[in-house]
């Protein structure tokens, strides 16, 4: 299979997805051609494979009916995306199945490409079932006495008559015990209330009716639907089933159709900080090493020192960059790991300091580390370094020539509150309600232009929230800012980590 194919099918497809026995999960382009279907999906309409489905996809144009791209698009644009929307398909024998599709617009390409995420419930057996029993008059009823269903027959005023117990019904009451009952006898007053006027209005119109309920069962609550149609002249139908797996399910869709858009989220952020943020430093160091190239005969010593010291800069946040590219996405597809102990904070934040020391020189900028020699924490060492390096290299960015950024923290409670304060150019309101949100995220050029993706905030956000902590800003525009967040504290007596300073 060719790369470019391959992403298209894999590129952020969560492995929940990949490997789920509950839920088909498929991609299609915006021209209705699928890209990826896990093997639930494949197994619903009776494939072996994904290159046996595209057999039949290329040959059989009633299979290709299946994928139309028209109604993804106006499942998209037009349908609550939380609630699934029912379509008929036909399975690899022509068979019809019937599906619950929750749509989600889940990759778009740098050229602009767009395929759709789609998850798909297979609801063939109920769609059968309301068939079954709107037409029940004169069936047998041995069809109904093999689902896992009570069949209730009932007078128009709600009198249990008769019943017919499917094979497997947990029903908490015994049929035959509620023979001669009315639905008041039986059911809590609210829902004996709604049945009955479902039993009336059936009973009315000939039309089927359908009731979903709780109700506890023995330890349990449970999930229930009552499926009303009117028989003879005298009676209605009930087909009371447990739904309560089916409802659980329907909550995992909804929870899954919510990380896949999350996931696409950050995979739409990961693709335009590839496109523009990485891309533009790279072809500015093209730009200054093609000048160098053709013309150092003719440049000045003074220039061409220039050039190199720019290479060297833009060099240095492209490696930054890249380096919170490579954390972050690691973090947000779970192959990160998270390995908290006790640290001494003192130590980290020091050898932050020594890091980027040079970085703050060329502004002339103090950094100041106020932090108590035995500050310790209860954290992942390498993400608590991450943590200081992205928040004080943000404070010089925005820290002006003859600066000063300060590094701070204080005990509450059971958390060590840190903070990094700078007198820099500060936010507004609006700047600091985008600054950690990922579909808001911005970036500002700092006071000597330094460039930057905006990342390294959220970066922060998600590393202190892996640790149960806080992070927010306190910020006005010329003032300076001050970043405060938290990570969980451990007494000195608790702990056998050494200084290292």
């Amino acid at each position: 299979m060719q790369t470019t194919e391959k992403l298209l099918r894999e590129e952020n497809i969560s492995s929940s997805f990949h490997a789920s026995p509950h839920f088909a999960f498929y991609r299609i382009s915006s021209s209705g051609v699928p890209v990826y279907t896990n093997q639930t999906f494949l197994r619903m309409l009776g494939f072996n494979s994904f290159e046996e489905m595209m057999e039949a996809f290329n040959k059989e144009e009633s299979f290709r009916e299946n994928f139309s791209a028209h109604k993804y698009q106006e499942h998209f644009f037009k349908i609550n995306n939380t609630e699934g929307v029912e379509s008929k398909w036909r399975n690899k024998n022509g068979r019809a199945v019937y599906v619950n599709e929750y749509v989600q617009k889940g990759y778009e390409s740098i050229d602009g490409s767009v395929y759709y995420d789609c998850i798909a419930e297979d609801v063939t057996e109920k769609k059968i079932v309301d068939e079954l029993i709107s037409d029940v008059i004169g069936r047998d009823y041995a069809i109904i006495k093999a689902l896992p269903d009570v069949l209730f027959i009932l007078s128009e005023d709600g009198k249990f008559t008769d019943f017919k117990a499917g094979n497997n019904s947990e029903f908490p009451i015994s049929p035959s015990f509620i023979i001669g009952k009315k639905i008041w006898d039986i059911f809590p007053h609210s829902i004996a209330e709604q049945l009955q006027q479902m039993i009336k209005e059936s009973y009315t119109s000939g039309v089927l009716k359908t009731y979903d309920f709780k109700m506890q069962n023995r330890d349990a609550e449970k999930h229930y639907e009552a499926r009303i149609v009117k028989s003879h002249k005298n009676e209605v139908l009930m087909l009371l089933r447990d739904v309560t797996n089916q409802k659980q399910n329907e909550i995992q869709i909804l929870k899954i159709a919510e990380d896949l858009k999350q996931i696409n989220d950050t995979k739409d952020k990961f693709v335009s900080i590839i496109a523009h943020d990485v891309r533009t430093p790279i072809i500015a160091l093209i730009g200054y090493a093609e000048i160098l190239a053709d013309d150092i005969d003719d440049l000045q010593k003074s220039e061409i020192k220039e050039f190199a010291s720019s290479i060297v800069e833009i060099s240095k946040q492209t490696i930054g960059l890249l380096t919170n590219l490579l954390e972050w996405s690691r973090l947000q597809t779970g192959r990160i790991e998270f390995h908290p102990a006790p640290v001494n904070a003192y130590s980290i934040s020091e050898n932050t300091m020594s890091l980027l020391t040079s970085n703050a020189e060329q502004k002339n900028i103090s950094l100041i580390n106020n932090l108590e020699k035995e500050t310790f924490v209860f954290a992942d060492e390498n993400m608590m370094q991450s943590i200081f390096n992205n928040l004080v290299t943000n404070a010089i960015k925005f820290t002006n020539r003859n600066g000063q950024i300060t590094l701070s923290s204080s005990r509450f409670n059971d958390m060590v509150r840190f903070a990094v304060k700078d007198n820099g150019v500060g936010m507004n309101d609006k700047q600091k309600s985008m600054l950690f949100e990922i579909n808001k995220s911005f970036t500002t050029p700092g006071t000597t232009n330094e460039k930057g993706s905006g990342l390294g905030m959220i970066l922060c956000k998600d590393f202190i929230e892996k640790h149960g902590g806080e992070i927010w800003v306190e910020s006005n525009s010329g003032k300076g800012s001050e970043f405060f967040f938290t990570i969980p504290a451990i007494s000195k007596q608790n702990t056998t980590v050494s200084n290292k300073v």
